[in-house]
């Protein structure tokens, strides 16, 4: 039967598009159904954390726009100073390219992608799962979501259950003076080198932070928060980029929910996973979401393939090897959150003083230390 697969993952962003690659790399009869057509606009950051590049299993140089090695600092747009590593510690994309990349990569692995079909609705049967698109039904062993906190998959998994939101606000700017290149001057006379740096401003609002991340086309600037203060975060993401980016006109600000995971958040059951933000996987305190979207890929797709291999279905291994590393690391992430919030003068006023707390902020963000290990150091949390 043609519509009948091992494997149908819905959506077909990093989380989707890493698991169809693994996936399909073993010989799995794997089929991605996204409702959007590639490339499409994503409102997203775009950064990329060096220690990503360990969990995707392919070159990406050639859709990396920039190599962040230094990060601007600022309380309320004031008293900024620019710390920088030796080494990489990010990267930027745009997202549809960066997207579009990774679907194409899965492509060639063999996975079947079908864009421009949105999921309506699935029944987990005893022997399979139905799934029926605006197009068509399909069958198959596992049903996996990777399409976002408003996914069906994820409505699915989580009906009646509390999430975490950060609220999320972004805008796209073109460079104010193209022939510079990226180098900003704000309307306070500070002269910011984005060629290799992003800008990190916090206490514009409670528990939040805005980011200025270059592109090559464009400026990516935002602002996180909690989602109760959605209101205050956009007022000042506003008087930020009037300040700072020197735009000629008003851009135009889009929302987007970061999801977070509570400790009882589900994100598998019988014949079905959800991996990224379908599964409310991002960070408690960065927001980021492309870390653990690939961690969990790998973690899905060794568990599938056992899966179909014992024809297990239950993905108990996926559950415990989530719960002790990625849940573990979102359960730290939330409590430095609150810590660092409460006291964010006293760890601005170090990050400016002492390069060890700057050196050790980007060992993290390299991989060369873990969310456990800063735990451990400022002995917060029982490891």
């Amino acid at each position: 039967m043609n519509n009948f697969y091992d494997v149908i993952i819905s959506g077909c962003g990093p989380a989707g598009s890493l698991l169809g690659y693994y996936l399909a790399n073993n010989d799995i009869r794997t089929l991605i159904i996204e409702k959007e057509n590639f490339p499409r606009e994503k409102i997203c950051a775009g950064g990329i954390q060096h220690r990503t590049l360990g969990f995707i299993p392919f070159d990406i140089s050639q859709v990396i726009e920039n190599k962040i090695n230094g990060i601007y600092f600022s309380i309320k747009n004031k008293n900024i100073f620019l710390k920088k590593s030796p080494d990489p510690i990010m990267y930027t994309v745009s997202r549809d390219i960066f997207d579009l990349f990774l679907s194409e990569q899965a492509h060639q692995s063999g996975c079947r992608i079908k864009f421009g079909e949105k999921v309506l609705d699935f029944s987990i049967l005893e022997n399979h799962v139905q799934l029926n698109t605006s197009k068509a039904s399909y069958k198959a062993k596992v049903i996996v979501g990777a399409d976002g906190s408003r996914g069906s998959v994820h409505s699915f998994l989580t009906s009646g259950k509390k999430i975490k939101k950060i609220i999320g606000y972004e805008a796209d700017i073109d460079y104010p003076w193209p022939e510079k290149g990226q180098i900003i001057k704000d309307n306070n006379g500070n002269v910011f080198d984005l060629n290799d740096s992003v800008r990190l401003d916090f206490m514009g609002v409670k528990n939040g932070y805005c980011w200025v991340f270059p592109k090559k086309k464009k400026i990516s600037c935002g602002m996180g928060a909690p989602l109760k203060n959605a209101e205050g975060v956009k007022r000042y993401l506003k008087k930020f980029l009037a300040e700072s980016c020197c735009y000629s006109s008003s851009p135009e600000i889009l929302a987007h929910g970061i999801p977070v995971r509570n400790e009882d958040t589900p994100f598998c059951g019988y014949r079905i996973i959800a991996v990224g933000d379908a599964a409310c996987f991002c960070d408690g305190f960065t927001g980021e979401g492309l870390y653990n979207a690939a961690r969990s890929s790998e973690y899905a797709a060794s568990s599938i393939m056992a899966a179909l291999k014992n024809s297990d279905f239950y993905f108990r291994d996926y559950y415990e090897n989530i719960k002790n590393d990625i849940g573990r690391d979102i359960k730290i992430s939330l409590l430095l959150n609150m810590i660092f919030y409460n006291s964010v003068m006293l760890f601005y006023r170090h990050i400016e003083r002492n390069d060890s707390y700057f050196n050790s902020c980007c060992r993290f963000l390299r991989g060369e230390k873990k969310y456990s290990d800063i735990a451990e150091k400022i002995k917060v949390f029982k490891t």
